[in-house]
C-alpha cells in the first residue's frame, strides 16, 4: 500500500482533534511525560521516581499516592476533569506529581506514623498539649478519661480526625516547600489544583444544609484556609461554628509552615481539643459502628470532607525526607539557571544521577518557611503549552500510524493468503506479525546497540555513495573504451577510451533488498542470532540513507509459519529500526513458505535489480518439513525466483554450512567470522550497486 506523507499528516492532525481525555491522560506518552517532570524533581535531591498513570472517573476513585519510589496518579480524577481545556488538565496533573514528589522529599514518614500509632494507643504525640485556653483544659481532661477506659468509639474517632488534621498541615508544608524550590509548572498546577479545590468545596450554610457532621464542616473550613488562605462567604452564615474555627486558624499558620514534623502534631493536638465539642455525634455514630460491625461513620467522615490528594500509604513506609535542601529564601540569581534546565521537559531520555558515596548530609543554617500569595508565575505557561501540544501531537501520531499499519498487516496478510506455496506446503497458515505499537523498551534497547553499528554502517555508504549521487543526478560519462558517441578530444590519449554517454536524472534507485532471518531455536547458540540483528540494523540503516528500499522480515515455525515484519518497503512511522530489537530465537523453520513470501514482495517492486539475502543457521527443520524433500523445495524456489530476476544469496552462519551449501549454490556465502556478517552483507549489496552504475 501506498500512502502520501500529505495524506498522513492530515490524517495526524484529524485524529489531534479527536483525541479524548482519555486517550490523551491514560496513555503511555503523557505517563512518561510526568515521569520526567517527577525524575527532574527527585533527581535533585539524589532520589529515583516513576509515574504509573491510570484512568477512573468513579465518584470514589483517588487521585493519587506514592509509596516513595512510585507516584500512582489517577488521570481521570474529578479534579483534574473540572477544568475545561487538556491544557489546563494537564496543569492540574503536573500539579499533583508536584504534590506526591512533595511527599517523597519532606515528609517523614517514620515519625508520621509513630504519631497516628500513639492517638491509635490513647496518647498524646509529641507530648500532651500545653498552655490551653479553658474551652480546650475542659476538652482535654474529657479526652483523657475517654482514653483511660480504653473507649475505643472516641479513641477511633481522634484518629480519623487528626488524621485529617495532619494530612492538610503535611500537604501545606511539602506544597510549600515545593512550590519554593521550582516555581515553574510544579508551584502553577500545585496552586491551581489549590484554587479549584477549594472553589469546589461547599460553604458553611450548604454543609449544615445537608447534615454533616459539625466536626467534618470545621475540617473543610480549615482545609480551605489552609489552601487558600481563606474561606467561602463566611457573611453567609452566622453559626458559631466559625468562632471555632477562627480559634483554629492560628495552629495551622502555626504548625504548616514548621520543617519540625513534632510542631505540625502539637498544633493537630491543639485544634482536636477546640474540635472536641463539635465530635459527640460523630463519637457516637462511631460508637454504633462498632456495635453492628459497620463502618458508616467513617464512610460519611470520607464523603464529607474534602482530603484533597491524600498522604501516601502508611504501614510499612521507611521513607526519610530529604535533608540538605536549605532554606526557603534561596538567592534566585543562584539558582535561575538551574531552574530554567529542570523546567524544561524532554522527549528523549537523558542520563540519571548514580549513586554515590557520601559521608554526610549538610544542613541549612536559616531553617523557616513564609508564603507568599504575590507570585505572579514563572513564564512557563508557553512551554506547557508547546508540551502538551507535542504529546498530543505523538498520541495522535500513533493513532494514525497504528491504524496505516494494521491496514498494512492486513494487506500483507491477505497477499499471504494468495501465494501458491507449492505441495510441500499444503494446507500450512502463514501469519504475517507487525508490532503496531513499538514500546519504549525498544527504543532504549536500539539506542544502546546502535551507536558502533551507525559507523560501519556511515563507513559502507563512503563507498557508493557518490556513484548513486551521480546516478540521481544524471551527467556524462567519458573516456570509456567503448559505445555509440565519439569524444575526438580523447583521442591524443591514444589509449583507445574515446567513446563518451550521457546519463539522464534518475529520481529513485534501482535496486531493492530483502532479508529473510532464520529465527529458528538454534539462533540462539554462539550469539547467531545476536550478530543477525546486527547485520539487520546496519543493512537498514544503510539501505535507508542511500535511498534503497529495504524489507527485513524474519521467520520461525511453532503451529502456523510465523512471519515477523519488521522493516517494510512501504513503512511510514520511522520505526522499523526499533522493530528490528524484537529480533528473537523462537521455534522450527519452514523455510521454503517464507523464502516464497518474501521472494513475492520482492517481486512486486518496480527496481531493475531485486536482491534477497537469507541469513541462517542450518537447514529446514519444521514440521514434517525437513530432509532432502524440504532441500528439493529450497533449491526448487531459488531456481524459480532466479529466472525471474532475483538475486538470491544466503549467508550461512552455523555448522550447517555444507547444507546451505548443498542447498543454494552459487548463492551461498559462507560467514566464518560472525563479527564480519554485516560488512560482508554490505559489501554484497555495494557489489550489485557498482555493477549497475558503475559501468
Amino acid at each position: 500500500m501506498r500512502t502520501s506523507h500529505t495524506a498522513i499528516k492530515r490524517m495526524i492532525q484529524d485524529e489531534k482533534k479527536k483525541l479524548t481525555d482519555e486517550q490523551v491522560f491514560a496513555s503511555r506518552q503523557f505517563a512518561a511525560y510526568l515521569t520526567d517532570i517527577a525524575e527532574s524533581v527527585t533527581g535533585r535531591y539524589k532520589r529515583h521516581s516513576k509515574v504509573q498513570t491510570f484512568y477512573d472517573t468513579g465518584e470514589d476513585a483517588e487521585v493519587g499516592h506514592t509509596d516513595n519510589h512510585t507516584i500512582t496518579i489517577n488521570t481521570g480524577n474529578f479534579l483534574t476533569r473540572s477544568f475545561p481545556t487538556k491544557a489546563l488538565m494537564a496543569d492540574s496533573l503536573v500539579g499533583i506529581v508536584g504534590h506526591e514528589c512533595g511527599h517523597m522529599l519532606f515528609t517523614d514518614f517514620i515519625m508520621l506514623q509513630t504519631y497516628f500509632s500513639a492517638l491509635a494507643g490513647g496518647l498524646f504525640y509529641p507530648h500532651e498539649p500545653e498552655d490551653l485556653s479553658h474551652t480546650q483544659k475542659r476538652s482535654l481532661e474529657q479526652i483523657k478519661e475517654a482514653m483511660e477506659e480504653k473507649d475505643e468509639a472516641v479513641i477511633k474517632a481522634i484518629s480519623h480526625i487528626t488524621h485529617s488534621l495532619a494530612n492538610v498541615m503535611e500537604d501545606v508544608y511539602i506544597e510549600a516547600r515545593m512550590c519554593d524550590s521550582f516555581p515553574g509548572s510544579i508551584r502553577s498546577g500545585i496552586l491551581l489544583n489549590n484554587l479549584r479545590f477549594a472553589d469546589m468545596m461547599k460553604t458553611v450554610k450548604q454543609e449544615i444544609d445537608a447534615s454533616h457532621y459539625e466536626v467534618c464542616i470545621l475540617v473543610n473550613l480549615l482545609i480551605q484556609y489552609a489552601k487558600t488562605g481563606d474561606i467561602h462567604d463566611p457573611e453567609d452564615c452566622k453559626s458559631p461554628l466559625l468562632n471555632t474555627f477562627y480559634a483554629c486558624v492560628p495552629f495551622i499558620d502555626n504548625g504548616a509552615y514548621d520543617d519540625d514534623a513534632r510542631v505540625r502534631f502539637d498544633s493537630a493536638n491543639q485544634i482536636l481539643l477546640y474540635l472536641w465539642p463539635h465530635m459527640k455525634d460523630f463519637v457516637e455514630k462511631v460508637r454504633e459502628d462498632i456495635k453492628n460491625g459497620t463502618s458508616e461513620a467513617e464512610a460519611a467522615m470520607t464523603a464529607q470532607i474534602g482530603s484533597g490528594t491524600p498522604l501516601p500509604g502508611l504501614p510499612g513506609m521507611t521513607g526519610k525526607p530529604a535533608k540538605g535542601t536549605g532554606s526557603f529564601n534561596h538567592d534566585p540569581a543562584k539558582e535561575d539557571e538551574e531552574k530554567e534546565e529542570l523546567q524544561k521537559v524532554l522527549e528523549q531520555e537523558l542520563g540519571r544521577i548514580p549513586l554515590t558515596d557520601t559521608d554526610e548530609i549538610s544542613e541549612g543554617e536559616d531553617g523557616g518557611t513564609t508564603r507568599n500569595n504575590g507570585y505572579a508565575g514563572a513564564g512557563y505557561v508557553s512551554e506547557a503549552a508547546s508540551d502538551m501540544d507535542r504529546i498530543m501531537t505523538q498520541i495522535a501520531e500513533n493513532v494514525a500510524y497504528t491504524r496505516y499499519d494494521e491496514e498494512l498487516t492486513d494487506e500483507l496478510q491477505q497477499k499471504a493468503k494468495q501465494i501458491r506455496y507449492g505441495n510441500a506446503h499444503e494446507g500450512i497458515r502463514v501469519r504475517v506479525n507487525r508490532m503496531h505499537y513499538v514500546e519504549p523498551s525498544c527504543m532504549e534497547a536500539y539506542q544502546k546497540v546502535a551507536p558502533p553499528l551507525m559507523l560501519i554502517s556511515k563507513r559502507l555508504q563512503k563507498q557508493i555513495s557518490q556513484i548513486l549521487k551521480d546516478y540521481k543526478s544524471g551527467g556524462k560519462l567519458d573516456n570509456l573504451p567503448m559505445g555509440k558517441r565519439l569524444n575526438v578530444r580523447n583521442a591524443y590519449h591514444n589509449d583507445g577510451r574515446i567513446f563518451y554517454k550521457l546519463k539522464l536524472p534518475n529520481d529513485r534507485t534501482d535496486i531493492a533488498v530483502a532479508v529473510l532471518n532464520d529465527e529458528s531455536g538454534s539462533m540462539c547458540s554462539c550469539d547467531r542470532i545476536t550478530y543477525a540483528r546486527a547485520a539487520s540494523i546496519i543493512l537498514h540503516d544503510f539501505c535507508k540513507a542511500l535511498d534503497i528500499p529495504i524489507a527485513i522480515y524474519g521467520h520461525t515455525e511453532e503451529y502456523d509459519v510465523e512471519l515477523f515484519a519488521y522493516a517494510e518497503f512501504d513503512t511510514i512511522d520511522n520505526k522499523d529500526k526499533y522493530r528490528l530489537m524484537d529480533m528473537c530465537a523462537r521455534g522450527g523453520n519452514r523455510d521454503g513458505a517464507a523464502l516464497r513470501y518474501v521472494a513475492e514482495r520482492l517481486m512486486e517492486r518496480p527496481e531493475e535489480i531485486k536482491l534477497l539475502i537469507i541469513i541462517s543457521d542450518g537447514q529446514p527443520a519444521g514440521d514434517g518439513y525437513y530432509g532432502t524433500e524440504a532441500e528439493a523445495d529450497l533449491r526448487g524456489i531459488k531456481s524459480e525466483y532466479t529466472k525471474k530476476g532475483i538475486k538470491l544469496f544466503a549467508a550461512a552462519i552455523g555448522s550447517d554450512k555444507p547444507n546451505i551449501q548443498r542447498i543454494y549454490g552459487d548463492g551461498f556465502l559462507d560467514i566464518t567470522n560472525l563479527e564480519k556478517l554485516p560488512v560482508n552483507l554490505g559489501k554484497l549489496i555495494i557489489e550489485q550497486v557498482k555493477n549497475r552504475y558503475a559501468a
